[in-house]
């Protein structure tokens, strides 16, 4: 069935869709080709009739896009892997793009297009609702063309549908509530949704971020510009002067010059560029500490308030409506060293004076200061135990005050869009030519502005050093004739004493870059110089360690002849990351040429001249080595057996496999607890997982860390010797199972013992079948069984 940005044909008869993409993956493991069959049918929905009864009836064999049920699964084969996530969501026409979900909660009420048929989808709107505050009107339909229909009319402001359902013409305002889909086969055709299965797992660990990035690639495709009509640049010119009031220090992102008082930073930018792009005039306006912001707002008429965060809480409070975010940082939980940040419980919190009084977390102590700086510096102290900051924020004080006692951990999902609130009630127009505006807003000039706000320019603080001691080099001046020599040794040793403290400062900034993992680089074109913002050796770049040169400042570091250097040191996937920005983030898995292995996210975005060519490329590069790993830890969980903490059947017959083929097992040996049943039966399964947690504790204690040890499932247990052993070792080590038996606890604490059985085959060092040496000791264990039980035989392996 053609559907857009699923599974539809190209007009050159070649197909493409996030599931045509995925299927080809799959490929890629198992070698399969495909044959595509498309349904017949009038409508989409007689065509996905027929489509289902295909693959009931065997006439194809996999079908995509499948949700799960209980009544689908009694029809057909699903695997436990998904291969995607369809969302609940709101369309809205593209001409509406530049509207944002806070437009709706500042309005109060949102009339909302839906299916009637669409129940529980509807259920998940009136939740979303419910929760935002806004007051919902549906508008009745009885078809998918009906429901564009009344958006594009303005009858509804947006229609619901699911975000995987491309519709032309009609872009996502906001997606809720995420069901996965999965591919499904025939009743019986288990082997075929096995292998599905498996291949999915692998890609998850070989490619954790594939369904994100064909979801951004198919379903995620918004528009990069908005322009303002004329009759919005006509209300923008002549739109009054806007007081724009600026209540929260955070440097880089907003902060006042301490000498001239006027705004620098990302926000400064953001409001020339909105200037320079609308028509709107600005007036900067500092709002000084105060414990009832919403009436200093209001008592300096304020109209926008700049730099707070995308909280609806927040906006509610300072009655607000927020724009669209323009930048987007991590959150940083800060805290002294002598603090364990897992246990923060009635621990004293920092906040700045803006954030204080709207606190409401009971389990901390709010202690109040005057801006972000002096909470890092409490906490560095011992005032406060921790506070929070971002990724941006913490660098840069860090490199201006030596914080000696601050740690800092990224707070794991959570993340802080940084907005424009403007104060209500609300002009429509300029909040529609606001967001427009910032959404049009490319992560280039973004990028650009966060660049040259976040680098401390040293020259300027060397500067900054000789202006704050202009005295003393006038009475320099002036006694230099009568005490020169004197005079011009006091001279040097000053500016070794600045350039030591730049030094210093730098070694902090790059430090505190280390530990956000974050270090940013760029390429000069012209002169194919590769410049990256820490020491060599602290780059996650580590080919570029023994290259790199400090510069004459020490504030960076230089490669020269940079794109051959850079080519010939590091991976082609790396390289081409670079080197061929793509606009959005990359994640690599490098190795370095000392064998270190690390994941990294790499974002790198051309910077172009007024002629629209490229001068420089600029980015940075995260390392995620951590965030990866912990994601690629869980596949190895899937391995062990979950009751007992042993392999479990797969995993050790495809390794005990691996050692007989290679003539590596010394013994292969298979224990089987007697009359288990009756445990079960006579003490209930709480004691009987207990005696086979107590069986698995024994045999792992008998034998060899190397060893490997299985549950086939059951009360069956199976040991594969790792290389050679001796005869009267082995016997000694069974041996010493049988003898004592296995004692467990029933539900009244009271001791019993069970026993084993245990029969194997000794191997000699040479190739082996896994399973003729597994019957033979099977064989042994049935026999010995059948003898009396709680006892064991070795035999020698015996080649068919």
């Amino acid at each position: 069935m053609d559907q857009k940005g699923v599974f539809s044909r190209t007009e050159d008869d070649k197909f493409e869709g996030y599931t045509y993409d995925y299927l080809v993956r799959i490929a890629q493991f198992t070698g399969w080709t495909y044959e595509f069959v498309e349904a017949q049918g009038a409508t989409s929905n007689d065509k996905a009739t027929n489509l289902l009864e295909m693959l009931e009836s065997g006439q194809v064999d996999i079908e995509g896009g499948m949700l799960y049920s209980s009544a689908l699964a009694e029809m057909f084969e699903y695997p436990l892997n998904s291969y995607g996530m369809a969302h609940t969501a709101l369309f809205i026409p593209e001409a509406n793009a530049s509207v944002s979900p806070t437009d709706y909660i500042a309005k109060g009420s949102l009339n909302v297009a839906l299916l009637s048929s669409a129940k529980q989808r509807r259920e998940e709107l009136e939740y979303f609702c419910e929760k935002s505050d806004i007051h919902l009107t549906t508008i009745e339909c009885s078809s998918i063309d009906e429901l564009k229909s009344k958006t594009s009319s303005g009858e509804a402001d947006a229609f619901l549908e699911i975000d995987v359902n491309a519709h032309e013409g009609f872009t996502i305002l906001t997606s809720f509530v995420a069901r996965p889909y999965f591919f499904a086969a025939p009743k019986g055709q288990r082997e075929i949704i096995d292998e599905i299965d498996k291949t999915i797992q692998r890609i998850n660990e070989s490619n954790p971020t594939l369904q994100s990035t064909l979801y951004n690639t198919y379903f995620q495709k918004t528009p990069s510009n908005y322009p303002l009509t004329d009759e919005e640049l006509a209300f923008a010119k002549q739109h009054k002067t806007l007081r724009v009031g600026i209540a929260a220090e955070k440097a880089p992102l907003q902060t006042f010059d301490k000498e001239t008082g006027e705004l620098e930073g990302v926000t400064k930018g953001i409001l020339d560029y909105l200037s320079e792009h609308t028509g709107l005039a600005f007036e900067v306006v500092r709002i000084n500490p105060t414990d009832d912001l919403y009436r200093a707002m209001r008592d300096e008429n304020i109209d926008i308030i700049a730099g707070i965060d995308d909280n609806l809480t927040v906006s509610s409070l300072l009655g607000v409506s927020l724009s669209a975010p323009y930048i987007t940082t991590s959150r940083q939980l800060v805290y002294n060293k002598t603090v364990n940040p897992e246990n923060l419980t009635n621990k004293k919190l920092a906040l700045p004076w803006e954030l204080a009084s709207g606190a409401l977390n009971m389990d901390a102590e709010i202690v109040e200061y005057q801006s972000l700086e002096e909470c890092f510096k409490a906490v560095n102290d011992g005032s406060a135990d921790y506070t929070y900051g971002s990724s941006y924020t913490l660098p840069y004080y860090t490199s201006l005050n030596r914080f000696e006692n601050l740690l800092s951990l990224p707070v794991s999902g959570s993340s802080m869009n940084v907005c424009l609130g403007i104060v209500q009630p609300v002009e429509p127009e300029l909040l529609s030519i606001v967001n427009k505006s910032l959404r049009s807003l490319s992560s280039t000039e973004l990028d650009a502005l966060v660049y040259d706000s976040a680098f401390i320019d040293k020259e300027e603080e060397v500067g900054r050093f000789i202006q704050n001691h202009l005295l003393e080099f006038t009475l320099i001046c002036i006694v230099i004739l009568v005490v020169f020599l004197v005079l011009l040794a006091l001279y040097f040793r000053t500016r070794m004493a600045a350039a030591r403290t730049v030094r210093d400062e730098n070694r902090r900034f790059r430090k505190l870059y280390s530990l956000a993992s974050e270090e940013f680089f760029e390429y000069t074109i012209k002169d194919d110089l590769f410049t990256i913002s820490s020491p060599a050796e602290m780059f996650p770049l580590r080919g570029l360690s023994d290259i790199a040169q400090p510069s004459e400042e020490g504030a960076y570091c230089i490669v020269r002849n940079g794109k051959e250097t850079l080519r010939r040191n590091t991976e082609p996937e790396v390289f081409d990351t670079i080197m061929n920005p793509s606009e959005t983030s990359v994640e690599v898995h490098h190795v370095s040429g000392d064998g270190t292995q690390q994941w990294l996210r790499i974002l790198s975005h051309y910077v172009r001249g007024d002629d629209g060519k490229p001068i420089s490329i600029i980015g940075k590069v995260t390392n995620i080595d951590v965030e990866m790993r912990e994601k690629l830890d869980l596949s190895k969980r899937a391995c062990h057996d979950g009751l007992t903490g042993l392999l479990n059947w797969e995993t050790f017959q495809e390794a005990a496999t691996e050692l007989l083929q290679q003539g590596k097992a010394g013994a292969l040996l298979i224990a089987d607890t007697d009359d288990f049943k009756l445990v079960n039966d006579t003490y209930g399964h709480l004691a009987g997982d207990r005696a086979l947690q107590n069986t698995a504790a024994a045999l792992a204690g008998a034998f060899r860390p190397q060893d490997l040890i299985g549950r086939l499932g059951g009360d069956e247990f199976a040991i594969c010797i790792d290389g050679p052993i001796d005869h009267e070792k082995l016997l000694e080590r069974c041996k010493s199972i049988i003898e004592h038996g296995i004692t467990f606890l029933d539900q009244n604490n009271v001791e019993h013992t069970i026993t084993l059985s245990l029969g194997g085959v000794e191997l000699s060092e040479k190739a082996t079948d896994y399973e003729a040496a597994y019957h033979q000791a099977d064989q042994v264990l049935y026999r010995i069984k059948s003898e009396g039980k709680n006892r064991f035989a070795i035999e020698k392996f015996t080649e068919c």
